[in-house]
């Protein structure tokens, strides 16, 4: 390969390396002619192929960490839309459930309600029970599964004596110390008073904590605030989810302290045609079988006397004597526990809602958020 140039002085031409040649047919007299060896061509292109096959991999790299920039961000979206339509069904189950509290205390609908048999009242319409059952709210995005607890068919945490406290946390499971350390940190943390039961604990214990923090020495304001108190575990506050054999040899799930207290009932007494399966079980200590009978036997209708209870339960007469005191029939607490939890059609993850709300009927909208748990597992 050559590289043929002008150069006026043929003694140039050979001083730089070059040839000269004589080119009649070009017009010229001669010409100044480089030979350039095949090698440093060859050398070029491997230099330059490297340089491509450089640059489409980079390019396919960037190619690559866009394509799954985009995607990740079209899921995140994804996520976020089903996320608030799991939220909205969740917050509809709960607006349902205030609707049909309010229907409850309600005296128009009440009285329209006695006028009609029970199978001229389709299943839709019939007043929701409040003990905890499950109702259905099905729509085009999924499921919104709800529960109503009545708060009047627990046990009030303030005003409970230390004596029926420390039976209920033994029925729960706990024995000996560890069920004296439960019971008398939670009276210390009641009393107005610093000074701490024999396995209870005050400002002494809560300050050594990693986290420290005071003892209140005042009521709870809200339930939660037992999970502040020495000796509460998590496990005894929530419960725990098949983990403890039923007497049917099946497991079944483990009532926890959220389930049994509160902070809006009426003392030591219980409704005991509102309260859920896990407050008579646990609440009155009765069988778990006696308990479930109570629950069929008020399915028909709700009792009305202590004599109604016996005739139509007579599997509780050997218990009544000692818990006849702890039953009320028509508790008048406005308060209720409403559980919410939407699940979307596919399947898939869940969103649930927590919510008390009292009802009542001098509020504007007829009822009253008392709080509001955004996050329920």
């Amino acid at each position: 390969m050559d590289s043929r140039t002008k150069i006026r002085d043929p003694r140039l031409c050979r001083d730089f390396g070059g040839q000269v040649q004589f080119q009649p047919v070009l017009n010229l007299r001669w010409a100044c002619v480089f030979r350039i060896p095949h090698s440093a061509f060859r050398n070029s292109n491997g230099v330059a192929l490297i340089m491509v096959l450089w640059v489409i991999a980079i390019l396919t790299v960037v190619v690559m960490e866009f394509s799954f920039a985009m995607r990740t961000e079209v899921h995140i979206t994804q996520n976020y839309k089903e996320e608030l339509q799991l939220y909205a069904l969740a917050e509809g189950g709960v607006q349902r459930a205030i609707a049909e509290l309010v229907f409850k205390h309600d005296t128009r609908v009440q009285n329209f309600r006695k006028t009609l048999k029970d199978e001229e009242v389709p299943p839709e319409k019939k007043e929701w029970i409040t003990d905890g059952r499950a109702y259905e709210l099905p729509s085009e995005l999924g499921t919104s599964e709800i529960r109503i607890m009545s708060e009047g068919a627990k046990i009030n945490i303030n005003t409970v004596s230390e004596n029926r406290l420390r039976k209920i946390i033994e029925n729960l499971g706990l024995e000996a110390e560890k069920r004296d350390i439960v019971v008398d940190s939670i009276m210390d943390w009641k009393d107005p008073n610093d000074l701490h039961r024999m396995n209870g604990a005050e400002n002494d214990y809560y300050q050594s904590l990693e986290e420290p923090y005071e003892a209140k020495d005042a009521n709870l304001d809200s339930i939660e605030e037992l999970l502040l108190i020495r000796g509460v575990t998590p496990d005894l506050y929530y419960g725990r989810k098949g983990t403890k054999k039923g007497e049917e040899g099946e497991k079944a799930d483990r009532a926890g302290l959220k389930d049994i207290f509160s902070i809006y009932s009426q003392g030591e007494v219980i409704d005991i045609n509102s309260a859920t399966p896990i407050v008579l079980r646990f609440a009155l200590g009765i069988p778990e079988s006696v308990s479930q009978a109570i629950v069929q036997a008020r399915e028909e209708k709700a009792f009305e006397t202590s004599t109604d209870l016996r005739l139509r339960v007579p599997e509780l007469i050997p218990f009544l004597n000692e818990i006849q005191t702890l039953i009320v029939f028509r508790s008048t607490i406005p308060y209720y526990t409403i559980e919410s939890k939407a699940k979307p059609k596919e399947g898939g993850a869940s969103r649930g809602i927590k919510a008390i709300v009292k009802i009542d009927a001098r509020e504007k909208e007829r009822y009253k958020v008392i709080q509001w748990v955004d996050a329920l597992f």
